[in-house]
């Protein structure tokens, strides 16, 4: 039983900056080699840099360490039991009062960096290499040289797209069952190509000369040896988030936050497996796939407006910290004026306006169904400036570029034949986007021009959703026995006139209607 304790347990590093007399748990290194340090709180637990007692993430944090760090010297390193550590840097801090009395009380918890620094300076100060050598190494210089002029070149030109003739696409067709044409129509491709995702799409994954099904969002990634690689990104039943992310243990208020709003609303220390380093991130979750995704503090600029709105500083601190600013008056450059909340989101790259219906779709079994009817509505429908954005297609019906001017202008549009009652029969109606929910919304009339009752369907598609989705009864057709077409209240056929006609006729006498 104790032998299988120890093979559990973990340690953890505590850190004494020499100069500062600053001590407190290591959560990895920083940008310049220097150890990250948290204190010993519970609540920080998951930044702690942990390592079992014969793992390797030890040797590779003081190999990293030595090498990075201009003063190691200035610190000293002691290690503890992860378990209780809080009490035990208490210890540490009243025994370091007094270092030399207490001497030998720290020195079964003293580090031994020795080894580590011998490796460094070994690596520092190599034997001259070969005439051979010294050119490959200077062609090597060379080359970085030009590819970072090249990479300088292509800053001042500005952003520069993913190259599509580098693109592989019969491969990625073979493999994945996707086919440019289709992400094109779609508007897919060119949000991939500016390194961004598609909308849930189905692929076809094809494993041991047999496909699959399933639905996936798509990205594409530039390889070290020039290709395009696609990356798919299955859709997950839901976010794992008890298995842990990069080094980091969600918390329960964690876990909550990333299901209900679909961010995880403070700064995460990730850990690479590889080099012990940490890095200050925030933590998402797609709300179409379910899949866990993160981005560095240091990649992501808090803007100073949104629209003609100023961000007051405590505003910014806030969405620095990954904090939601909520009931944030916006007033977008068109002079429209809501209430949102802003939130920084991994997904934009920035700051987002949270949106109302962001709860997991796991964790709602009605928005779920909603949004298998309507995938669209996962659309981000306004921008870090507050600019309405224009989709590609309503309910199945692809907008023309007037049509995604207007709605982007906020006017209404009139969008014939889309497909959304549960029979699946076409409809007509105007959407206009709604600046206080957030979202489109549907008239049976224009409401540029008059305050019409905002309904689903069109007049001329009212009967058919009421008898094909709600399961409501129109006398002039109820015994013909099939989906209304858009606009029918009456029989539409012979033969549909045959069936109203034999069934009226055996109605029993005396019900009235």
């Amino acid at each position: 039983m104790e032998l299988k304790k120890k093979e559990t347990e973990k340690d953890v590093l505590i850190v004494r900056d020499e100069k500062t007399g600053e001590i407190g748990v290591v959560a990895g290194l920083k940008s310049d080699g220097t150890p990250n340090v948290t204190n010993a709180k519970p609540e920080n637990g998951q930044t702690f840099l942990r390592f079992d007692r014969n793992g390797d993430v030890l040797d590779n944090f003081f190999s990293n360490f030595f090498r990075q760090c201009k003063e190691p010297k200035r610190f000293g390193f002691y290690r503890v039991a992860a378990d209780g550590v809080e009490n035990v840097l208490q210890v540490l801090k009243d025994l370091f009062k007094n270092p030399e009395a207490n001497k030998e009380l720290l020195a079964p918890h003293l580090v031994d960096t020795e080894k580590y620094e011998k490796l460094a300076k070994q690596e520092q100060t190599q034997p001259e290499t070969s005439t051979k050598e010294k050119t490959q190494q200077e062609q090597s210089e060379v080359k970085g040289q030009q590819q970072e002029a090249e990479q300088g070149d292509k800053q001042k030109k500005g952003y520069q797209p993913i190259d599509e003739s580098r693109i592989n696409w019969a491969e990625f067709e073979e493999k994945w069952g996707v086919k440019r044409e289709s992400l094109e129509a779609s508007g897919d491709l060119k949000k991939m190509l500016n390194f961004g995702k598609s909308s849930l799409i189905t692929v076809t994954p094809k494993f041991s000369d047999e496909r699959f099904e399933t639905e996936a969002r798509l990205s594409l990634k530039s390889m070290p040896d020039g290709s395009v690689r696609l990356i798919p990104h299955l859709m997950r039943k839901e976010p794992q988030l008890d298995k842990g992310f990069e080094g980091y243990t969600f918390s329960a208020e964690d876990k909550n936050n990333l299901k209900s709003t679909g961010n995880m609303g403070r700064i995460a220390q990730l850990t690479n497996s590889s080099t012990g380093e940490t890095t200050p991130s925030y933590i998402s979750i797609d709300r179409l796939t379910n899949n866990i995704m993160a981005i560095p503090v240091s990649k992501i600029r808090i803007p100073e407006k949104i629209g003609d709105t100023i961000l007051t500083e405590q505003d910014k601190k806030e969405l620095r910290a990954g904090h939601p600013v909520p009931n944030k008056e916006i007033t977008l450059t068109n002079g429209k004026t809501f209430t949102t909340t802003l939130q920084v989101n991994v997904e934009q790259k920035g700051v987002e306006f949270v949106p109302h219906n962001s709860q997991l779709k796991h964790d709602n079994p009605q928005a779920k169904q909603e949004d298998q009817q309507q995938k669209t509505y996962n659309f981000q429908w306004l921008d870090a400036s507050g600019t309405i954005r224009a989709p590609k297609t309503f309910g199945g019906v692809t907008l023309t570029p007037e049509q995604q001017s207007d709605f982007t202008a906020g006017k209404a549009i009139l969008v014939n034949d889309m497909v959304r009652d549960k029979q699946g029969k076409p409809y007509t109606a105007y959407i206009k986007f709604n600046q206080e929910e957030g979202k489109p919304k549907y008239y049976r009339s224009d409401p540029d021009i008059s305050k019409a009752q905002q309904i689903t369907p069109s007049s001329d598609s009212k009967t058919q959703v009421a008898v094909n989705s709600e399961g409501k009864t129109n006398e002039a057709t109820k015994h013909i026995a099939e989906p209304l077409l858009q606009g029918q209240a009456t029989p539409a056929n012979t033969q549909q006139q045959q069936r109203q006609s034999q069934g009226t006729q055996n109605k029993p006498k005396g019900v009235g209607v």
